[in-house]
Formats: C-alpha cells, structure tokens, sequence
C-alpha cells in the first residue's frame, strides 16, 4: 500500500479551514487456489470410512481447480492487479458563539482499477451474460463519490460540566477490493475447475479425473464465474449520533447502502412445498443442469439493511488513581448478506433464506447485539520507591447477548435445487400442518431407532421447546433469528511501570483473558461459531405430477456448541518500552 496524504490549515477569524487529500494506491496478489487437492463429499461417516473396503459407495461430489499452465506458467498462480482510491476534502469549523461550534464538509473519494480481469469470449458471449447484461471482465470506472457531514458541539455552561454534541453525514470508507477481486480469480481462464456431483469418480479413479480437468476445456468442467454487474455502486453510509457527553452519551447509526450477490446460472424451474400442497410453505426450486458454468456469482447493490445503537456511560474519577465506569448500549442491525467470506460463491451459498437465489431477504446481521454491558473498575497507585515505580490494576467485566444464528436444515437432497445444501431457512408448521409433512424412519448401522411418527412427535417436541419457533408457527424463520445465552466475559490486567531517569518507561504486564474461565470451566462459555441449528434433515425429494417438489424429513436432534478457544481463559505476559 502506498499512500499520500497533503492537508492545508487556514485560520480566519471565527472559522478554521482545511483543505486536503488522502490517496491510496494497492498492488496486491491474491492467492486463493480453492479444491487445489481436490474435493470430495460423502453422504455420510460410514461411507467415507467404507473407503478400499468391500462397502465402498461412490461419493456424493467432487471438486477441484487447477491453474491453466500454459496461460500462467505457474500451477500456484495467483492473479495481481493494481486499485486505489483518491480522495479529496474540506471542512470548515466555525466557531458561531462562545458556545456553539459548528463543523460541516465536503469528501468526495474516487476508488479505481488500474488492471482488469482477463476477458472469457465464451461466457461474454453466452446466452446468460446477454441475457443479464454482464461480462466478465467488467470492473466499476472511476466515479466520484460525495459524502457531505455536518455536525455541531454546544456547551450547555460555561465550564462545559454539560455538552451536547451530534452529527450527521454519508462515509465511503475503505472499498471491499476484495469481492472484487474474485473478478479476477474466478472468470474461467486461468483457472480450470469443476464440480461434478453425478456419476462421481471414486478413490480409484482420483489421479485420471485431475487429468481430465487440466486436460479438457474449461467450459466442458463448469467453473465458476464472478460478475460485477454495471450498476454497481460502491457501498455507502449513513450516519447520525446524537450525545449529551458525561451524561447519558448515544449513538445513532443507520446503513445507506450495502451489497448483496445473485447466482446466474440457476433459474427457477418449479415450487417446494415444505408442507405439501401448503402455498404459504412454498419456496423457488431452481435448477443448474442446462448452465455451462457451475456459478456466476453477480455482486449487485441493494438499499435495505440499517442499524441502530443507544447507549449510556457513565464515568467516575477519583484523585487517589481509581476510576470507575460501567456503560449499557441497545440497538439492532439487519442486512440481506453480512458479507462474511473473502469469496463471492461463499457469501451467496452461506447466506441463509427462503429463497436463497432472490433479491435480498431482510434479518438480522450475524453481528446483531441487542444489549451490552460493560463494567470498568481501575487503579492505578501513586509512585512509590522514591518514585521509581507505579502499580495498575484493572478489571473489565463484558456481558452481552449471545451471538446470533439461524434455523435451518440439513440436506442429504436439495431441498431447493440450487446446488447448495443446508443454506435454506426452516419452516416452522402449526401442528395441523407437522401432520400433513412428509417423514421417514431413522435407520443407524441397519436398525431402526426412529419410526416417521417419532420423528414427527421429536419435531414437535423441539418446537414447544424453542422460543422462537413456538411463537412463529405457520411460517419460514427468519435468517439470524435465535441469539445463544448470554455471554459474560471478565478480564484482570496487572501492570507494574518502571521510571528510568526521565528517559524511558519499562513496563511489565500480566492478563488474564475470560478469568472467570479459570475459576469455573462451565463459566465465561462463548458461542460465536454457530451459525446455524436445524432441526430437520431433508433426506430425500418427491417430484410430483404438477413438477413441484415435496422433501420427507427426518428429525436431526439439534445441538448449540461453544467456541471452544474462546471459551477458556488466556493468559499473557507482556514487555513495554516507551520514550
């Protein structure tokens, strides 16, 4: 990154001018080879260790990439392209009466591409990229982005005891360059891959089905395409706050814009019905067979999605060296893709719905915390040892809601035939409608431990039994819609400082990380790796005469994991030399 930043500071009277630029400008080289090894996918355990075996079963999908040699001349190729971003302002602080102090600007930012991806004339030219008007090649030009703030400070008295302080205004921010850049590694040039899920090459035949993929033409393989599509916008944001500091201190904040991402290459072919002939049940079956292509993930914008935070903080100091704080914050974010992985096909496939191919279901972000509180306790002693030496001790408490996931289902059959499994939101039925769905026996090693009615009554069960679920009947849960229990997290920090004849500062620090942990193993639990619990396996598919399609479940006997890192306590020791 190479970056460069000018300001200018005028001083005139009542009003302080800035005028100034801040440009960035990034080479980068991404190394992401996915299935490099290969990929395969087995229904279940026993399958995959039937493996060499007299059991064996052919698995359920294999994939792998591999670069194009004799494009690259590198079998770890990686694409690298040049971007930046230009950016310009000016602000003027006026100082309106004793007071009142106003701020109010301009930015405009100006994000760029100095390379473009190489161009693939087969899907440029495929009937899908006419049809939705993209190629593969396309980045965002160079457009100007205005983000116009202003915002204000009032001292309520004379010594500022009181102040009330807010603002409001659009921010660019640093652009995502690295959705982006999936443009780059995933335009079916450079790289060969495919993804076969029929009549799937075995253990036996893994070195020739490499060959075949390196050897064959990338469109006869299905790889992956990523899009941008041409009306794409950088992402901006909307911000407001509003305070009374030292008081009750808030913030308002709320998202203007976002981005979500579509697959081209499925369309919707019939209906599935989660509760036959139930239309209130009903979803998009999809169908990928006729694409030449196994993914063309477009990167679209979209303007639903906000969040929201109040809070209040208060603070004490006292002139022996403790100071005391403790804060509580409420508010909520919803999205229609939280953006969480650095791949264009994972953010689409990972992104639970209802229709998991549609233009955006508004829920709540995985990053959604309703209420927070926090409790800082600290002091820190006088010097001591004819002032050579100070102690700090410090300990934060940090409790929260748990972390946010989604009621889903396992898939042994695409429940929507989109060619992913598992990414589909659960539909919660009344109880006329659990008599109507569709369920099967459990069998384990060939004995049956489930007949269809038991799992039907442990379904039922688990939905008197979930809080959400019990009070959503009749309907598909929403994507994030169960939070864990509540997380609590305290942390002791200890550290002794070292005066050095005015020159330098020797610290030493100790840390214990969720010590509750260390008192009790069933204390400070953590659970911010699930993302999703479901309740139903979908273990097989029924098309009927009308060609919608009905699942027969199984039930999966849900269970919540903690984090097993974060959920024991740390410690660290530390070393500091400051000037």
């Amino acid at each position: 990154i190479f970056s460069l930043t000018d300001n200018l500071t005028l001083a005139l009277g009542n009003h302080t001018l800035t005028f100034g630029t801040h440009n960035e400008l990034f080479r980068m080289r991404n190394l992401y080879l996915t299935n490099y090894y290969g990929n395969y996918e087995y229904s279940t355990l026993d399958d995959f260790l039937a493996i060499g075996t007299a059991n064996e079963v052919a698995p359920k999908s294999y994939g792998y990439s591999a670069a194009d040699v004799s494009r690259t001349g590198d079998a770890r190729w990686a694409p690298r392209f040049r971007a930046g971003q230009l950016g310009f302002y000016a602000q003027d602080e006026w100082k309106a009466t004793d007071h009142l102090r106003l701020t109010y600007g301009l930015r405009v930012d100006m994000p760029f591409f100095l390379d473009r991806p190489t161009a693939n004339p087969d899907f440029n030219s495929s009937a899908v990229a006419k049809e939705y008007g993209v190629t593969n090649n396309y980045l965002p030009p160079i457009r100007p982005l205005f983000s116009p703030r202003v915002g204000f400070r009032y001292d309520v008295d004379a010594d500022s005891r009181y102040v009330i302080r807010g603002g409001t205004g659009i921010f660019t921010g640093r652009v995502p360059f690295v959705w982006l850049s999936n443009a780059f590694n995933s335009n079916g040039v450079e790289m060969k891959s495919t993804t076969i899920s029929k009549s799937v090459p075995g253990m036996n035949n893994y070195q020739q089905a490499l060959t075949d993929v390196v050897n064959s033409s990338a469109t006869s393989q299905k790889p992956d395409i990523a899009v941008v599509s041409k009306k794409f916008k950088y992402p901006q944001v909307f911000r407001s706050n509003l305070a009374l500091e030292h008081t009750l201190p808030g913030d308002v904040k709320m998202t203007l814009e976002a981005v979500f991402f579509e697959n081209l290459a499925i369309n919707q072919v019939a209906k599935t019905y989660a509760v036959p002939g139930n239309e209130n049940s009903a979803a998009p079956y999809y169908n990928s067979e006729k694409s030449d292509y196994y993914s063309i993930i477009n990167l679209k914008n979209t303007n639903r999605g906000y969040s929201y935070a109040l809070s209040a903080l208060f603070e004490k100091t006292f002139n022996f060296g403790l100071d005391l704080a403790a804060s509580y914050t409420f508010g909520h974010s919803k999205s229609v893709n939280d953006g969480t992985s650095s791949v264009a096909y994972s953010n689409w496939k990972y992104n639970y719905s209802r229709d998991t191919n549609g233009k955006g279901e508004l829920g709540y972000s995985k990053f959604d915390i309703p209420h927070r509180v926090m409790v800082r306790v600290g002091w820190t002693s006088p010097k001591y040892l004819n002032g050579w030496t100070s102690t700090q001790i410090g300990i934060v408490y940090n409790g929260s809601n748990g972390g946010r996931y989604s009621l889903s289902m396992n898939e042994s059959e695409d429940f929507n035939g989109d060619g992913q499994k598992g990414n589909n939101l659960l539909y919660i039925p009344t109880k006329n409608e659990l008599a109507l769905m569709n369920f099967t026996q459990t069998v384990v090693k060939g004995k049956v431990i489930m007949d269809a009615d038991q799992n039907r009554a442990a379904f039922q069960k688990w939905i008197e039994g979930d809080n959400y679920a019990k009070n959503h009947r009749g309907q598909y849960a929403e994507r994030n819609s169960n939070m864990t229990e509540w997380e609590h997290q305290i942390d002791l920090h200890f550290g002794q400082k070292i005066y050095w004849k005015n020159i330098c500062n020797f610290e030493f620090t100790f840390d214990i990380m969720n010590f509750a942990n260390c008192l009790n193993k069933k204390w400070g639990a953590q659970y911010s790796n699930v993302y999703n619990v479901s309740p139903l396996m979908v273990s097989k598919m029924t098309k009927g005469a009308d060609g919608n399609y009905t699942p027969v479940y199984q039930y999966n006997n849900p269970r919540l994991t903690k984090n097993d890192i974060l959920s024991r306590w740390h410690m660290q020791l530390g070393f500091r030399v400051s000037f």
